[in-house]
Parts: C-alpha cells; sequence; structure tokens
C-alpha cells in the first residue's frame, strides 16, 4: 500500500466503489421496501468488505472505516441481533453520502463526518444510542477492537476529498472516442448521400443520352436515303466525310450507353453497399452508446424514499420500461429533469397521508415513472395520483407576477395557463424550500428537453394529478426530416412532428377571431405563412396562387398549419454542430450537409408553434423601467457572512457569473450598507455574531424602503423548522450549503431578483 498512489489507481478505484455504492444504495432500498432476506443482507455484508479492502489499498482510511462499519452492521444483521429499520438506514445512506462525496472530490463538514462515524461506532460497539433523537439501536457485539473517535482524532482530521485528474465518462471505453467515432461514421454517411447524388446526376445523364439516341433515331431515315445517295455518287466529298463522323458517332454513341447503363449499375450496387455498411456502423456505435435507463433507477429511487421522509408523506414509486436504452449523452441530459419531476411530484404534487384520506383518496400517494420507444423518439413520463395544477391560482400568479394583465389572464385557456410553470421564476407554492424553490425548475427542464429537439406537455386535473412527459429523440446525430422551401431557401424540419403534408385550395382557408384558419382531418387549425413566423418579409411570399402547401405541425402542444412554397422530400440527415453565433438563434435547431454540399437549417419546431401562435413566454411587465436598468447594468449582490472563505468563495463564483458584489461581517455591517448603497439582492448566512440573518432579513423586510429587496439566506441549518423560521423571517429563498451548488445560486439570485 502506497501513502500516495498514482492517478490512474485513484481512477480505477473511483470507478469500483462507484457500482459498490449503486448496488449498496439500491440493495438497502430493496430491503426497506421488502424483507431483509439473508441472501440481500449476506449481499450487501460482502460489498461492504470488498470495499474496504479498496480504500486500505489505496490509503483512504475514511471509506475503509465506514466501510468497516458497515461491514459489522450487515454481519449483525445477518445474525438477526440488530434490525435494519428505517433510522439505522438514514445512518447507512448517510454514510454511502459521505463516501460519495469522498470520491466526487467534494469536502465533508468535519460535523458532518464526525456524527456519522460516532453513531456507526455506537452501533458495533454494542452501546445504545439514539439517532434522530427518536429510535434506540439494537445492542451488538464487535467482532474486533475499535478505536473510539472524536473530533480530534487523526481520521477526522484526514483529508476527506479525492484529488484525481479529470475523469473521462465511459460505457466500454471513453464516451470521448465514441464521439470521434460517430464523427466519423457522419462524415461516412455525408459521404453516402454524395454518393447518392453522384447517381442522381448520372441518372440525369443517362436521361440526356437516351433523348439524344431518340433524336438519332428519328433522324435515322433521312440519314440513310442520304447514304444511298452517297453510294450512287449524287454527294460530293464533304458529305461524304460528314457520313463516316456520323457513322462513327452512332457507334460510339451506342458504347457510351453501354458503358452508362453498366456505370449507373455498378454505382447504385456500390452505393447500397455503402449504405448498408454506414448505417450499420452506425447502429453497432450507437448500441454501444445505448446504456438502459435501469441505470439510473437507484438514484431516483433513493431520492423518492429520502423525500417522502423529510416531507412526512407516503409515496409509492411505480417504473416502468426500465429496459428501455437511450444514447448515454441523452440520459445524462434527462436526469436532472426528471429528479425535478419527481421533486415536484412529492412536494407539489401528493397530500399529506391525513389530507388524502379527508379526500377518500389511498394515505399512500402513487408516482409513475414511465419510459416507452415509440419510433424513432423515446417517451418518459412522470405522473401522479396528487392534487394537480390548478389554472386559476396559475393564472393569479402570473398577475400578481406581472407576467399577464387581468385581461389577458381572463382569456387564457386553462391548457396555456398550466403551460405558464414554464415560465421563469413562476410558480404557485407559497413557500420556498430547497426542494422546489422558487419557481427554479421547470424552464430549465423544458430548455433542456428542447436542446436534445425534443418537447414537453403537460396533463393535468384538479384533484386527480399532474403528468408530464419528455420526448426526445433516440438519435442526436441523425434525423428524418421533410424539406421545404420558404422564398428561395431550403429548410428542414423533423418528420417526428409532422402529422400531414397536404395541398390546399385557396376557398378552403377561412378567417375566424382576424386570422387566418383551415380544417384539416375534421379539425379547425389556425394557417400561419413561415416566412412571416422567420421574419423573412414579403420578399420570400409568392403571390396569392389558387392553391396552398399546407405542412400540419404539432409541438408545444399546439397543432399548427403551415404555408410553404413548396414541399420537396423526406430525407435523412447528418446533423451538423452550430457555431457560436448561431447556437442559440429562435427558431434554429441545428444543421445538416446534403448530398450537394450545401448546408440546410433544421428549423426548431417548439420554436415555431410557439412564434406562430403567440404563446412565446412574455417577459414580466412588473417594475418594468427598474428591471430594463438593472439589464443594462450589472446586477449587485451583497453577501454577508462571518466566514472569510465563505464570503470569498460565495464572491468569487458570483463575480465570474457577471455579479457586481460587497460583502459584509455580519448583519449590522450589512445594514449600514444596505442603507448607504443600493443592491439588487442579499445573500445572507443565519448564524452570525452581532446581528444573525434572520434579524437582518427582518428589518430588511420590515423597512418600507428596502421590504422590496430581495434576501436568501444560504446556511448549513438544514432542519425543517430551521427552514420555516428563516421563511417566515420574510426570505425569498432558503438555500442549504451542504445541499447547494453554484448554478443554483445563481439561478436562484436571477430568479428572485
Amino acid at each position: 500500500m502506497t501513502d500516495s498512489p498514482d492517478a490512474d489507481l485513484l481512477n480505477i478505484f473511483r470507478d469500483e466503489v462507484g457500482e459498490y455504492l449503486t448496488i449498496l444504495n439500491n440493495t438497502l432500498l430493496q430491503i426497506e421496501t421488502g424483507e431483509a432476506t439473508t441472501d440481500l443482507l449476506r449481499e450487501l455484508n460482502r460489498v461492504a468488505h470488498s470495499m474496504k479492502g479498496a480504500a486500505r489499498a489505496v490509503g483512504l482510511k475514511v471509506i475503509e472505516t465506514i466501510s468497516h462499519y458497515m461491514e459489522e452492521v450487515f454481519e449483525a444483521a445477518l445474525r438477526n441481533d440488530l434490525q435494519l429499520t428505517p433510522a439505522v438506514c438514514d445512518l447507512l445512506y448517510d454514510g454511502l453520502d459521505l463516501i460519495q462525496n469522498v470520491i466526487a472530490g467534494e469536502e465533508n463538514s468535519q460535523e458532518a463526518l464526525a456524527a456519522v462515524l460516532v453513531h456507526l461506532e455506537q452501533i458495533v460497539a454494542g452501546s445504545v444510542g439514539q439517532i434522530n433523537g427518536s429510535e434506540k439501536i439494537s445492542r451488538i457485539r464487535a467482532s474486533q477492537e475499535i478505536p473510539a473517535l472524536s473530533l480530534e482524532d487523526d481520521l477526522l482530521n484526514e483529508p476527506t476529498t479525492l484529488i484525481m485528474r479529470t475523469s473521462e465518462d465511459s460505457v466500454r471505453v471513453t464516451v470521448s472516442k465514441f464521439d470521434q467515432l460517430m464523427a466519423e461514421v457522419s462524415e461516412l454517411l455525408v459521404a453516402r448521400m454524395q454518393s447518392e447524388e453522384r447517381l442522381h446526376e448520372i441518372e440525369v445523364l443517362r436521361r440526356l443520352h437516351g433523348k439524344w439516341r431518340r433524336e438519332w433515331q428519328a433522324a435515322r431515315g433521312a440519314y440513310i436515303r442520304l447514304a444511298r445517295r452517297l453510294q450512287d455518287g449524287s454527294a460530293g466529298d464533304d458529305l461524304e466525310a460528314l457520313f463516316r463522323f456520323l457513322e462513327n458517332s452512332q457507334r460510339h454513341l451506342t458504347d457510351a450507353s453501354h458503358q452508362l447503363t453498366s456505370l449507373a449499375q455498378a454505382l447504385a450496387q456500390d452505393n447500397m453497399r455503402l449504405t448498408t455498411l454506414a448505417d450499420q456502423l452506425q447502429d453497432d456505435i450507437s448500441g454501444m452508446r445505448m446504456v438502459s435507463f435501469e441505470t439510473l433507477l437507484g438514484a431516483f429511487q433513493r431520492m423518492v424514499r429520502d423525500l417522502a421522509r423529510d416531507t412526512g408523506k407516503l409515496v409509492y414509486l411505480d417504473v416502468s420500461g426500465t429496459t428501455v436504452e437511450f444514447d448515454k449523452s441523452v440520459l445524462d441530459a434527462l436526469k436532472d429533469p426528471i429528479m425535478h419531476l419527481l421533486r415536484n411530484a412529492i412536494d407539489h404534487g401528493i397530500e399529506m397521508p391525513d389530507m388524502r384520506e379527508k379526500l377518500r383518496k389511498p394515505t399512500t400517494g402513487r408516482v409513475l415513472l414511465a419510459v416507452e420507444q415509440r419510433g424513432s423518439e423515446i417517451m418518459v413520463r412522470v405522473s401522479d395520483d396528487g392534487k394537480g395544477i390548478d389554472p386559476q391560482s396559475i393564472r393569479q400568479t402570473a398577475i400578481k407576477a406581472g407576467v399577464l394583465s387581468q385581461q389577458e389572464a381572463s382569456l387564457l385557456g386553462d391548457d396555456d395557463a398550466r403551460g405558464l410553470i414554464f415560465h421563469p421564476g413562476l410558480t404557485t407554492s407559497s413557500q420556498v424550500t430547497t426542494i422546489s424553490g422558487r419557481g427554479i425548475g421547470m424552464d430549465v427542464v423544458r430548455n433542456r428537453v428542447e436542446s436534445l429537439r425534443g418537447r414537453v406537455s403537460v396533463q393535468s386535473e384538479i384533484g386527480h394529478g399532474t403528468t408530464i412527459s419528455l420526448i426526445v429523440p433516440v438519435s442526436l446525430t441523425r434525423i428524418r426530416c421533410v424539406l421545404l422551401r420558404v422564398g428561395k431557401e431550403d429548410y428542414a424540419l423533423p418528420s417526428s412532428v409532422i402529422i400531414r403534408m397536404v395541398t390546399l385550395a385557396r376557398q378552403q382557408v377561412f378567417t375566424a377571431e382576424h386570422r387566418e384558419m383551415v380544417v384539416i382531418d375534421d379539425q379547425p387549425m389556425p394557417l400561419v405563412a413561415l416566412a412571416d413566423v422567420l421574419g423573412l418579409g414579403a420578399d420570400a411570399r409568392h403571390e396569392a396562387q389558387d392553391e396552398a402547401h399546407v405542412i400540419v405541425v404539432h409541438a408545444a402542444d399546439r397543432t399548427v398549419a403551415f404555408e410553404v412554397d413548396s414541399l420537396e422530400s423526406e430525407r435523412e440527415l447528418v446533423l451538423k454542430p452550430l457555431g457560436r453565433e448561431i447556437a442559440k438563434a429562435q427558431f434554429v435547431s441545428g444543421a445538416a450537409l446534403l448530398g450537394t454540399g450545401v448546408v440546410t437549417i433544421v428549423l426548431d419546431a417548439n420554436d415555431l408553434v410557439r412564434g406562430a401562435t403567440g404563446t412565446a413566454l412574455p417577459r414580466a411587465r412588473i417594475h418594468h423601467t427598474q428591471t430594463m436598468e438593472k439589464l443594462e447594468r450589472k446586477l449587485r449582490v451583497l453577501i454577508v457572512d462571518d466566514s472569510i472563505t465563505t464570503r470569498t468563495l460565495e464572491k468569487n463564483i458570483l463575480e465570474t457569473a457577471g455579479f457586481d458584489v460587497s460583502v459584509a461581517i455580519d448583519g449590522v455591517e450589512a445594514w449600514r450598507m444596505i442603507l448607504e448603497t443600493t443592491f439588487d439582492v442579499v445573500v445572507s448566512d443565519v448564524e452570525m455574531p452581532n446581528m444573525h440573518g434572520l434579524d437582518l432579513t427582518r428589518e430588511i423586510k420590515g423597512n418600507p424602503r428596502t421590504r422590496h429587496l430581495p434576501v436568501i439566506l444560504l446556511t448549513s441549518l438544514s432542519k425543517p423548522e430551521q427552514r420555516e423560521a428563516g421563511l417566515k423571517a420574510g426570505a425569498d429563498a432558503y438555500l442549504v450549503k451542504s445541499q447547494f451548488d453554484q448554478s443554483q445560486l445563481i439561478q436562484t439570485i436571477r430568479a428572485v431578483v
């Protein structure tokens, strides 16, 4: 064993322990929801023992010690000397989280580490202790002597994070290598399309050549008659030379025709082989990148379990479609959105047990996580049988936030009102917690899914629950599109969002509520010129014709008929990355290279439909003047914390994000600065000398001059009653230091300002 293992060994260790943590988490969940069978306990004991040995090999005493204690606990459970009650499992989960932090390179607080180690030692050593102040732990006998621990122990002073080189996320080989290989295969697909284009050009040449032969055959009679006159001696020398040329041309024409036919046939066969090879190669590489949805299931189950216990709710998670496979990059991108939807289902949707009993519902709420592949797309649904989304509550919240006027809200349908949950910062939650936040998340969910060329839909019924569906493509590199022309430009639109392509007589277009409409398949829908949505101007539109070429698109929970100048063909395209200049351009989803070498824009169906129906989320109009002023300058943030390390860290994070940051060491200094200087938001600790964060918040919210100044409490106090105290003091958001990352802090600031 070495005191300083090399980076390769640490990376091997990290991957190994990652697998052990997954097994331990999943098996503990299985025991909690079922029965602690001997086989399951023996598996837990084996994995803990293996993890202890691996940690000893790299000299990580913290992981070795936690693993040893866990091994002893599982041995005691096997001997029936200890029951894995929810309280004991809570402690074991805490230990697993500490290990996860170590291998992820995150710092564990000494307080949290000491608490877990002391309680585990009490169990192993056989002392009678209490966990969470409520449940006594059975006395068990330790199989070997373990020294008592204290905060002064060398173990607690040992660094608890693992420093190693940045690892490459991998399936079987590194994902970056797969990406490179996939890019090369994409070039092969482009070459295949170019080959198809060359084949098309040869076919055009063959048709031209055939026309030439037919014209020659039509003139052949005259040629024969002239040839006879030449034989009679009635034609001169010039004609004789001309006839020799014509005779040779006929022979060359015949030979060229045979060669063109053979070449076209050979090229068609070569192109077919190239197509088969390219498709098979990409399918094979895509298959190697595919991972089962089941790989994320343990994290989802653990989160639901912990959140249900934290909120005091009874929740049953039902999962289906776990064997459906995703491209790893897609699955990684969906993990956080699914986590957020599950949190919302429990926090906002599922009622407390006593309330469900009054409503004559089962006291245990049901959350469904369903995955289903539908052709070239995958649908992920998160459903709950809770209280549902009240559209009237959404309208009132939108009015209060200045998103809608009273008149606009009254004209808004229920489905459109529910769609406002995707507006940044908009929520119907009356409280701000680390679970639900203040409207933080649903806009991120939609943006993340749409960045994958996917769609989000919401269905909800008051009192019966909510279903949110995420629909994403199976492949991010290949896409079937319909090519269409608007003005002088060609565009592509994904086939998956297209319902119909039809040519209508102009008489079928009618006007309702000052907009053009059509009826297609007995369904009325708006008819919108795609040129108008794209802002191409009148030059891109032809004068009204007797017929309208229409493409019917369903996206963003709406159906719209778009009029285009012409509909071309459906093709499979290879997507290319967009440059920075247009990566966030409206209506643009990507770019693809056609076989002709021309780059075509792939349109974003969600943006198109929202632009066509006027349902793009409007900007909040409340305090419009102040808001515009804030957008034109850096937001001014005041950080209040008595720890110089914390102040410096937060200041660096926020200045890097573009904020103008000031700092104060306690509430007294902060209050003086607030009275002297204008700030846009205050980020404060709670426990500080002289004036703590709760009193500072009350001062700010109780003063007419500063009551509109947002306050974010950022603290290590995580108990429910401590959160409640912060919110009652008037805080706009409450974040726990051990549970947040820098992006969450930045998002929270932007949400409350």
